[in-house]
Order: C-alpha cells, then sequence, then structure tokens
C-alpha cells in the first residue's frame, strides 16, 4: 500500500492532481485508472448506474458536486446491488 501511495504522490507531482478510480465490472473484469480531478468527474458522469465511493465513503451521485477533488484519493466504482424478492413457482407447488 505504501508503493502505490509513493507512486501516486509521484504521478501527482508530475502531472498535477491523479485520482486513482478502480472500476469492478463483472463484464470486463476489474480496471484501474488514474484521472485529473475533471475527468473523474465527467467519467463519473457517464457511469450513473454504478456505486461510489470516494475515499472509501458511498456517495451518492447528487452529492459527488459537493466532492473535494483535490483531495481525494481514490475512487471506487462497483455494480449496484438491486434487493428483493424473485417469486417463482416451483414444479412442487403446482
Amino acid at each position: 500500500m505504501e508503493k502505490t501511495s509513493k507512486k501516486i504522490e509521484q504521478a501527482n507531482q508530475d502531472e498535477g492532481k491523479l485520482i486513482r478510480i478502480e472500476v469492478a465490472d463483472p463484464a470486463h473484469g476489474h480496471q484501474t485508472l488514474m484521472l485529473k480531478p475533471e475527468e473523474t468527474q465527467k467519467y463519473l458522469s457517464n457511469h450513473t448506474d454504478k456505486w461510489v465511493f470516494v475515499d472509501n465513503e458511498f456517495t451518492q451521485h447528487q452529492n459527488l458536486s459537493t466532492v473535494d477533488w483535490d483531495s481525494t484519493e481514490t475512487v471506487r466504482l462497483l455494480p449496484g446491488l438491486v434487493g428483493g424478492l424473485s417469486v417463482k413457482s416451483s414444479p412442487i407447488e403446482e
């Protein structure tokens, strides 16, 4: 973890502030991006179906405008979970 933080810190010094974006996608696998704050906001606006965790805190899409992107280190995007019961009839019940 320390090694990763140093890489991010070095990248931030070289190219300006970068945020680590970790995307979990069941169809395409795990993906990691390094984006500038304004690129991060644009990327998130195109993924409103995902759950967003900004520095490990769940953040709803309507609250992303209040995030201090200059102090954000990581953003995780996870597939949104849908709960509920699915009622199916079984052959035994018929």
